[in-house]
């Protein structure tokens, strides 16, 4: 429950140490079997419990409420129920198990209390957390004596129960791509949008990138809809701490909101472990091409089974985060097998469980209840127990991998330990780059500033699409500029509109869709527009899949493609695109590797938007054009990521895109110091670059990579969703050298907008990536710098040049230092033709 009943003792316990653990993490590295222990414990923290803030509930809520709540609400939930009662929009940012759902659940009661017809709007980001969080409202509202309907309206909804919802409903409960199939058919909502006054965006820090623009247009025109019937809402938007709060709800939005992120609920003291899976033989492959390996470490699905099972053993109720839900059944069954093991010194029983969304809801319900009651010891998940999902007096989480973000990893360990209980979480990684960088910086998940989430509504394709959406809805006038991108855009929308016989009619006389379809069914959250992809099921069975974009239908939906979707593997069997619904079919396979496309790039018609200096180095920002192919891929084990198979063909055609892009610009100084000083490197599998140059052009490689790799520190971003390409010469008539960070949507999504504002603080990290890398090599390993989807196969990579430039860039390297009188006959106009032709290396 996310309030606590005010404890005379809280504060004894705090200092006694009550709710004492069975493990802290120097007990796991002592408990842990002699046999087993190779230096796995590479760093501990521990975080002192906080006690909780109170507000008395009678100061934000009238009497009898107050009384029937019988507890007094956190400080930060009564500073948001404050800002809400002045009429203000309102973003709440704080931890797990915070008691957000009771900000907006307290409000529309209070409401409901002045107001029996007030009504609410929720949107979820899934249909899971939809039903629980409706079980949340209803006991809530049952303990306030309030008879308020709470309703899940979505894909799910019985046809016979929409009627009533839609009629009866207090609450209405629904997801971002429910409520843009909705609008359309607004009339039949007609009292609900007049009496709306509230609507929330749980989980906001989900909707970033290209899933953020949609949501964004979305909620644009919903709230157009609602104040056409009279509706006047305010917003509520819940979000785990992010770098951006503020500026993340005004942009899905579109209004300002008052932050509350002083976070008053208690958190017991947590013990974290970094737990560094052992080396066997420390051995390395040659880095390159099919024999490039990881150094030759246990996989964390191999160590976090083993470290879970030892914590459930040891009395510490656990659960493992895994990526997949044959994740789940695989960590139980070497977690039994390890406790088993008659080598290791453990006897007797320790229930464990699987629990994941492809078991059904019975299922799922029984082992929630076993694991509150304590029937059994520890649950292997995937994300599915990440949010909303009480699970109880869990003391422990072990983290298979790192989950990408920040708020991510915080919310996971936030599982454990709720309220005033202690509790331990292990995190460990896999080999790969960001794990390893977490690995080494633990310092980084303390950070005051974590990740900011990216919303960017630059993007034409997606704008176009809502903008038809919005004149089916109801007709586009002048007044909707403001909420549409402003006089001139959207002019030139409906002039362009009006040339393709998409729209027809005047902004001064209303705007509509000139055709009888629903553009709405073209929405798909995460594709820009154009031809999307369905995806579906070889045979009679459909899946609940998301169409998908054309770009990332080529790079991860090719024909041979192993594709892990809801923790089910499928494999693709055909990619139709000559019909007028582009489909991709699936099959349900169960196979022990994936697969990993190659790209190949090429960027031409650069247009500046923004520059400035960092350094001696010139950064831009804009568009460019971008081809890439995704010709080849290859296959790899699970687990160990070895090579199984390259080469392999995806007999997708090239790929064009108009996107967004920032790119860097070394000056001539820099660019020959640096070759200089490198020019005695070698790369032989390179035969086809200037010799002199494989140092250099290794270096910004390298950089371009690294760059990539890091982005997730910093931003809400998938390093997937980027793509980069380093050339001793620029496009477009440039003499420079450098290199590009490109956002690998059509029409772009905001992602390399933010590298440019962020850029020293990403090559800070990336510096850090490169210099601290156990592997100690000049070429670097899939830790560090090597990418399995690198069209050059990762050749040539050199870290010594690439620190060098990011030192340049950071204003630390000297060039004239650096620089050396060129020898006998490579003077600068040899130096100058041994350039061409260009070079470009992905």
């Amino acid at each position: 429950m996310p309030f606590d009943e005010p404890d005379a003792t809280a504060g004894d316990k705090f200092e006694t140490g009550a709710n004492d653990l069975a493990l802290t993490a120097e007990e796991l590295r002592e408990t842990y079997p002699s046999n087993r222990y190779h230096g796995q414990l590479r760093e501990t923290v521990t975080l002192p419990a906080e006690p909780a803030s109170h507000v008395p509930a009678e100061a934000v809520l009238p009497a009898d409420l107050a009384a029937n709540l019988g507890v007094d609400p956190w400080s930060h939930q009564a500073a948001a129920l404050e800002a809400l009662a002045d009429g203000e929009n309102v973003c709440v940012a704080t931890s797990t198990s915070s008691g957000k759902t009771y900000v907006y659940g307290l409000h529309v009661a209070r409401r409901f209390r002045e107001n029996p017809d007030v009504r609410a709007l929720l949107v979820y980001p899934t249909k899971a957390l939809s039903r629980d969080q409706e079980r949340e409202l209803n006991d809530l509202f049952d303990a306030l004596g309030l008879d308020i309907t709470v309703g899940v309206y979505d894909g799910d909804t019985k046809r016979e129960e929409k009627a009533r919802i839609r009629e009866e409903a207090t609450v209405v409960i629904t997801n971002f791509a429910g409520l843009n199939q909705y609008l359309e058919g607004h009339h039949r909502w007609a009292e609900f949008h007049a009496d709306c006054e509230l609507i929330v965006v749980d989980e906001a820090h989900a909707w970033t990138g290209l899933s953020g623009m949609h949501a964004a247009w979305i909620l644009r025109r919903a709230r157009r809809v609602i104040d056409w019937y009279g509706g006047d809402p305010q917003y509520v938007l819940t979000t785990a701490t992010i770098g951006n709060p503020a500026e993340h709800a005004q942009a899905l939005t579109g209004e300002p909101a008052t932050v509350i992120d002083d976070d008053g609920s208690p958190s017991g003291r947590r013990h974290l472990a970094f737990w560094d899976p052992p080396t066997d033989d420390g051995g390395y492959g040659d880095g390159t091409g099919d024999d490039a390996r990881s150094p030759s470490k246990r996989p964390a699905t191999v160590e976090a089974p083993e470290v879970w099972a030892h914590c459930c053993y040891h009395g510490v109720s656990s659960l493992l985060f895994c990526d997949s839900r044959k994740g789940t059944e695989l960590a139980v069954g070497r977690a039994h097998d390890y406790l088993e093991n008659p080598t290791l010194p453990y006897r007797g029983s320790t229930p464990l469980a699987a629990y994941n969304a492809g078991h059904g809801k019975r299922s799922r319900r029984g082992t929630e209840n076993r694991l509150k009651s304590g029937d059994v010891d520890g649950v292997a998940t995937t994300s599915a127990l990440e949010v909303g999902i009480d699970v109880g007096g869990i003391d422990g989480t072990v983290l298979m991998g790192y989950p990408g973000s920040r708020h991510s990893f915080w919310q996971r360990l936030g599982r454990a330990g709720r309220g005033e209980r202690e509790s331990l979480s292990v995190f460990v990684p896999d080999h790969a780059t960001l794990d390893q960088y977490v690995l080494r910086h633990p310092a980084y998940l303390l950070e005051e500033e974590p990740e900011s989430a990216v919303v960017d509504l630059e993007n034409n394709h997606v704008y176009l699409q809502h903008l038809r959406c919005a004149a089916q809805e109801l007709p586009l006038r002048r007044e909707d500029a403001a909420r549409f991108g402003g006089h001139d855009r959207l002019e030139r929308a409906v002039e362009y509109g009006r040339r393709t016989g998409d729209l027809e009619g005047s902004l001064e006389g209303g705007v509509t869709y000139a055709h009888r379809d629903r553009p709405q069914d073209a929405i798909s959250l995460y594709a820009s527009g154009g031809n999307s992809f369905e995806v579906r099921l070889a045979g009679e069975e459909s899946i609940d899949h998301q169409p998908i974009g054309r770009a990332r239908a080529y790079r991860d939906y090719h024909e041979g493609a192993i594709v892990l979707y809801q923790g089910d593997q499928y494999e693709v069997i055909a990619l139709y695109e000559d019909r007028p619904q582009p489909v991709v079919e699936l099959e349900p396979v169960d196979v022990d590797y994936y697969t990993q496309s190659q790209r190949q790039t090429t960027i031409y018609d650069t247009e500046v938007r923004e520059s400035r200096e960092v350094g001696p180095v010139q950064l831009n920002w804009g568009y460019g054009t971008v081809t890439v192919r995704y010709d080849t891929f290859s296959k790899r084990e699970i687990g160990t990521g070895d090579v199984r198979a390259v080469g392999l063909e995806t007999g997708v055609s090239p790929l064009e895109m108009r996107t967004q892009l920032c790119w860097a610009e070394v000056p001539t100084d820099v660019e020959r110091a640096v070759t200089t000083a490198h020019s005695d490197y070698r790369n032989d599998n390179c035969a086809d670059l200037p010799p002199r140059l494989h140092g250099y052009l290794g270096g910004i490689h390298a950089v371009e990579h690294a760059m990539i790799g890091v982005a997730p520190l910093e931003l809400t971003v998938d390093a997937a969703d980027l793509g980069g390409l380093a050339t001793n010469r620029l496009p477009d008539g440039s003499d420079a050298s450098g290199w590009f960070i490109y956002d690998g949507v059509d029409g772009g999504v905001g992602f390399s907008r933010r590298i440019y504002e962020e850029y020293e603080a990403v090559a800070r990290r990336a510096r850090d990536l490169i210099t601290d890398c156990d592997c100690g090599r000049d070429e670097g390993c899939p830790a560090c710098l090597m990418d399995p989807r690198c069209g050059n196969d990762n050749r040539p990579l050199y870290a010594p040049a690439a620190t060098d430039v990011i030192d340049a860039l950071l204003g630390t390297f000297d060039a004239s230092e650096a620089a050396c009188e060129p020898a006998a006959g490579e003077g600068d106009e040899n130096e100058r033709d041994e350039r061409r032709p260009p070079a470009s290396v992905s």
